[in-house]
Order: C-alpha cells, then structure tokens, then sequence
C-alpha cells in the first residue's frame, strides 16, 4: 500500500514540476502568454516585439510639427497613405478636419481631448486638435510632440495641412 501510495505521488511530481518551470509560458496580467525574456502580446493583439514609434511631420501654415503615430492597426494604415495634403476646415475653434480619409477604426469615448491630439472621426475623418474639446468618440492616429505655434500656424478658416514621413 505504502509502495502505490508513493508511486502516485512520484507521478504528480512529475507531471507538476514542469510547471514551475521557467522554461514555459507565463500567464501575464492581461491574458496573453509570454516568452521568457519577452515583451509579450498585448490585449490589442500587437506584436511580440516592441514596436519602433513612428514619427511623421506635420506642416500647416509654413511651420513643422513632429507627431508620434499609434502603433495601431489605424496608426499604420495612415502612415501607409503618406505623403497627404488635405484641406482641412475649422470647426468650433478647436480643431481643423477633413472628411475622405478611410482608415481602420477602433473608436473610443474620449471625455477629453487636448491640443496636439490627431484623431479619426466616424473612420473616414481626420481631425486635428489645437485646443481642448471631448465627449465624442474617436480613434486616436497620434499626437504632436509640442503645440507650440500650432494654433497661429494652423490660423482662423480652413487651412492646407501636410502629412508626411521625415
């Protein structure tokens, strides 16, 4: 009896010792598995690797603005289109937009919005901010690194904004 007792307990050490193994997977707080030494796949379902930021220029009213684009299926797909140059109109003194840019959408309320905030609209409008506004819902495609001039570069009706890679 003492002999099959130990038998089984030899048994269930084997099967549970890999386990706790470092060598396996590792659950991580979001549900998604991880390699050792790994950076793991996001809920968004990115990648395993880290992904470079992207960077683009903006131009509007002869001055550069350098944005930081989402790593998001929506981030992509728009640097995918540049070089673009929309006429943008205003609208409530806050923001400047054009409509006739599909992207992929991933709306999301936002209960605020600040100046340098570059977004999709319904997924086929690009909007970009210079002064704070929210309750809407929107997709983000990036944001501008500093708003410094933006709002005097971008001025009061609808103005010519350049997207661009650098």
């Amino acid at each position: 009896m003492t002999s099959f007792i130990l038998l089984r307990l030899a048994i269930a050490l084997c099967l549970l010792a890999p386990a706790c193994s470092p060598e396996l997977q590792a659950e991580t707080p979001d549900n998604t598995t991880q390699e050792p030494g790994g950076n793991g796949t996001g809920s968004d379902g990115g990648s395993t690797n880290q992904e470079e930021p992207m960077t683009i220029n903006i131009t509007a009213g002869g001055k550069t603005f350098t944005a930081t684009i989402e790593a998001t299926e929506t981030g992509k797909a728009f640097v995918a289109k540049l070089p673009l140059t929309l006429d943008m109109s205003e609208l409530n003194g806050n923001e400047k937009y054009c409509y006739g840019v599909t992207l992929p959408r991933a709306d999301k309320y936002f209960s605020t919005i600040a100046a340098g905030d570059l977004m999709l609209y319904s997924g086929n409008c690009v909007v970009l901010f210079y002064g704070s506004a929210g309750g809407y819902s929107y997709t983000r495609i990036g944001k501008l690194a500093s708003t410094a001039g933006l709002k005097e570069a971008l001025g009061s009706g609808s103005v010519t904004v350049t997207f661009a890679k650098p």
